[in-house]
């Protein structure tokens, strides 16, 4: 490990490593479904489009990093700025499509933990 990986947060990181497979993304929204499904987004609140290697790898890295909080059979938002995951909105409520409400569906009672709280 390098001196400056040393001194990064853990949402830092995380985030730094979504960002270096994703330059443009904000949230990284993660479906249960086998195998699962992602959908990265931008600040824009319209989805990216990656290689699906790239979806396959942010996938892997926040359910890694949050394995220990998150219940991966719900699908989750991570959002990359903040570092933090929330429970995706359903798909009847206002949120669900990140530009229904301009929020990202990130509401406080959604809030399941930051990357910074969490010790793998």
């Amino acid at each position: 490990m390098t001196d400056t990986d040393s001194r990064l947060t853990p949402a830092h990181g995380l985030s730094q490593a979504v960002l270096d497979l994703a330059p443009a993304a904000v949230l990284v929204r993660i479906f249960p479904e086998s195998p699962p499904v992602t959908h990265i987004f931008g600040s824009d609140y319209f989805r990216l489009m990656v290689e699906r290697e790239v979806e396959v790898e942010a996938t892997r890295l926040v359910r890694e990093h949050f394995a220990s909080v998150a219940d991966w059979r719900l699908a989750h938002d991570y959002h990359v700025p903040t570092g933090r995951l929330y429970r995706t909105p359903e798909p009847e409520r206002v949120g669900f499509v990140p530009e229904d409400d301009f929020t990202f569906g990130l509401k406080p009672y959604r809030y399941v933990a930051s990357a910074e709280d969490v010790t793998r």
